[in-house]
């Protein structure tokens, strides 16, 4: 599976007189694409639909979602989908906007005109392979702080949240690789896997 590296945007396509233009989303939750979607439409004011679907990875497999946003139904989200499952896509999403031309170009226009713009701005970004990261506390000393930081890098992870107290707590996102290098090598340092926070 892949990832979309960065959010990006296309060219414009027009078909009939009415206007495509497709986004490459990147985010981890429902609501993260949602925002995005929003913003999108922040842009584009006066667009007529902003169809979008997404495929996120869970714990219990991928979520996959699409909404083709007033299109007749399967026209429009639908074959964005399509798209993200035929190329193995995950925490990723693809939107495109429609601004209409008083041109009405039939279910077997717009699915194609949909995928079309969908395609122009999936070749605007790289894909990466995925990794799986899990959500882990940890409680650190502050002489540990850089030591622990530097591991967790150069495992892919990401550090959520520090908070300073009389030890530091970080909330983290990290493979189980770096997990169990954490355990075996820093002992002195406590690790708890977590729930996915909502």
């Amino acid at each position: 599976m892949d990832v979309i590296d960065q959010a990006s945007q296309s060219e414009e396509l027009v078909v009939n007189k009415s206007k495509f233009i497709g986004y490459t989303l990147v985010a981890q939750s429902r609501s993260g694409f949602l925002t995005q979607v929003h913003n999108i439409q922040k842009k584009n004011p006066g667009c007529n639909h902003i169809a979008f679907a997404y495929q996120i990875k869970t714990q219990s497999g991928v979520d996959s979602y699409f909404n083709d946003a007033g299109e007749p139904s399967g026209t429009a989200g639908k074959p964005l989908l399509n798209i993200l499952e035929m190329k193995h896509i995950t925490n990723s999403g693809l939107a495109v906007v429609r601004f209409y031309g008083g041109i009405n170009l039939g279910t077997g226009g717009l699915a194609r005109a949909y995928s079309k713009a969908g395609m122009m701005a999936l070749s605007k970004t790289k894909l990466t392979p995925f990794v799986s990261l899990f959500y882990y506390n940890l409680t650190i000393k502050y002489n540990m702080l850089e030591i622990i930081t530097n591991v967790i890098q150069k495992n892919d992870g990401i550090i959520l949240d520090k908070d300073f107290g009389e030890n530091v707590m970080l909330l983290i996102q990290l493979t189980k690789e770096g997990a169990d290098e954490i355990v075996m090598h820093y002992p002195s340092v406590s690790i708890n896997e977590r729930e996915q926070p909502s």
